[in-house]
């Protein structure tokens, strides 16, 4: 995974609520953007890589977050400690 960037965009927040919202869920873990314009949640700060989400263009990730919000919402409410202990603990993939 080395053709990505990291980017934090807080003036995206009113055209993409569901990415910021899961941004936040998982602690701050922002989306991997590549050069091809598609995006995915993923902390390449863990070895191995964790991901959060299928690698998508933003308006399908901004859709795939709003359809699976309560999966993010569940996720933080099972792991709410450890992730606010800057932890991140893995996500059973569901896509």
């Amino acid at each position: 995974m080395n053709d990505q960037a990291h980017f934090f965009r807080p003036d995206k927040t009113a055209e993409s609520p569901f990415i910021t919202e899961v941004e936040i869920l998982l602690g701050g873990i922002p989306q991997l953007m590549y050069p091809d314009g598609t995006q995915q949640f993923a902390d390449q700060d863990c070895s191995p890589v964790v991901v959060y989400s299928p690698r998508l263009p933003e308006p399908e990730l901004e859709a795939f977050c709003r359809e699976n919000i309560e999966r993010y919402r569940l996720h933080y409410a099972l792991h709410k400690q450890a992730i606010d202990e800057y932890e991140t603990p893995a996500i059973v993939p569901f896509w």
